[in-house]
């Protein structure tokens, strides 16, 4: 699958409703786990998956943003 190929098919899955919902669901039950853990360790593996989300997101962006940047494109 070439760069634009990826573009699209990252795009097509960050303009996704469900996966969006489940993201932000995903997201939001782990911040309040996190808030409500009782121990170091369980603080740290949450914000460790809230991390991962974070750059899953991220990554995806920026295949979108690099193709634009490619194809002069806003």
């Amino acid at each position: 699958m070439n760069s634009k190929e990826k573009a699209v098919q990252a795009k097509l899955i960050l303009n996704n409703a469900v996966f969006k919902e489940v993201l932000d669901d995903l997201e939001h039950s782990l911040f309040v786990d996190w808030k409500n853990s009782d121990s170091t360790i369980d603080r740290e593996y949450c914000w460790y998956k809230i991390d991962a989300l974070i750059s899953i997101k991220e990554d995806l962006l920026a295949l979108v943003h690099s193709d634009q940047i490619e194809n002069n494109e806003s």
